[in-house]
């Protein structure tokens, strides 16, 4: 029988595509999770093999991936920062997501488990009073089990923004609901300096920190997978 090119698991699976739930359930955790479509699949993380002073941080992160359930279920939070651009931040975040995904996806049609957020883009959303956040979008951000916030503290934010943005995270953090953030800004100085010190107390000082001191690895040739 052809196998479903879409399918997560086509390369090991043997049961018959057209009779499995697994791959619609993950698929529809997928498309409503706010991933961007490029990165609705499989992605391999890679690492630089000269890079020896971020070797601790991949461990950390592999370490939490592996053990995404039990992170989610104590309600914990991360925070991956580095100064430099390309070298994994969102890509490990994504990757704990789908993680994520893969262990709970299944019994849990229609009822989703975690969300990506770009949160320059949610923020320019708050502010589209033409076309506003459905309520429902807004309640998904307020009760799924995992959220990852992409790109927090990339810019200062206006009042109504930081209302707004406080509204989400604080009652989160109150319901115990994880939380992923990857970040620019390494120090909590920075983070307060663009987002305020209210947030930054909401998510620096209540996550843990995890910072890459690798440069961009989009050009590198020297890499190789860790997962």
């Amino acid at each position: 029988m052809e196998r479903n090119s879409e399918c997560w698991y086509k390369d090991t699976c043997k049961d018959n595509c057209e009779l499995c739930t697994v791959f619609f359930q993950m698929n529809w955790q997928m498309e409503n999770s706010g991933l961007p479509k490029a990165k609705q699949r499989p992605i391999s993380l890679t690492i630089d093999e000269n890079n020896e002073e971020d070797m601790d941080a991949y461990l950390r992160l592999k370490e939490i991936r592996e053990n995404i359930v039990d992170f989610v279920e104590r309600g914990r939070n991360l925070y991956i920062c580095s100064k430099y651009t390309g070298n994994g931040k969102t890509s490990w975040a994504i990757k704990m997501l789908q993680t994520y995904f893969h262990y709970t996806a299944v019994g849990n049609y229609d009822n989703l488990k975690g969300m990506f957020v770009s949160t320059t883009e949610l923020l320019l959303r708050f502010k589209d009073f033409n076309n506003p956040l459905p309520k429902s979008y807004i309640d998904n951000l307020k009760n799924v089990d995992l959220v990852v916030w992409d790109d927090v503290a990339i810019t200062n934010i206006s009042n109504y923004d930081f209302t707004q943005l406080y509204n989400i995270i604080d009652t989160r953090m109150l319901a115990e609901k994880s939380n992923i953030f990857t970040s620019n800004q390494p120090t909590v100085e920075g983070f307060a300096e663009l987002m305020g010190s209210r947030l930054a107390s909401r998510v620096y000082y209540v996550s843990s920190i995890v910072e890459l001191k690798g440069k961009d690895m989009r050009d590198n040739d020297r890499t190789s997978s860790i997962i």
